[in-house]
């Protein structure tokens, strides 16, 4: 079992999502998933549950913010990495989660991530 944090990327871009991946790994963290869809990322925390998630707002035309509320009733704190300034009907437990404007900064990644994980 690893030390270090486990964070869920929910990405549909399979680029933005291996990139992403990568530089949590430098970080430090280790990577569950990425998951492409709900359901993908639905099951790969049936196994584990993650630390933290970051998850695309928009996937494939499918918003995640069910999953995102979800996974916080779980006490699994959510970012989303969207290409949009905001996210449209976020229900009242989500109005608080960080918005990361794509692309993504190292520094503004990190910040995010220990304000997650406290």
């Amino acid at each position: 079992m690893s030390d270090r944090y486990s964070i869920l990327v929910v990405e549909d871009d399979a680029l933005i999502a291996m990139e992403l991946g990568e530089r949590l790994q430098d970080m430090g963290y280790d990577v569950l998933g990425p998951a492409a869809t709900v359901a993908e990322a639905q099951s790969l925390c049936a196994g584990r549950k993650p630390d933290a998630a970051l998850l695309d707002s928009n996937l494939a035309g499918v918003s995640s913010t069910e999953l995102a509320a979800s996974l916080a009733g779980q006490g699994v704190p959510v970012a989303f990495c969207t290409g949009y300034d905001s996210i449209k009907n976020l229900p009242p437990e989500l109005q608080a989660a960080p918005i990361l404007t794509k692309p993504i900064a190292d520094a503004e990644l990190l910040k995010v991530l220990k304000q997650l994980i406290v």
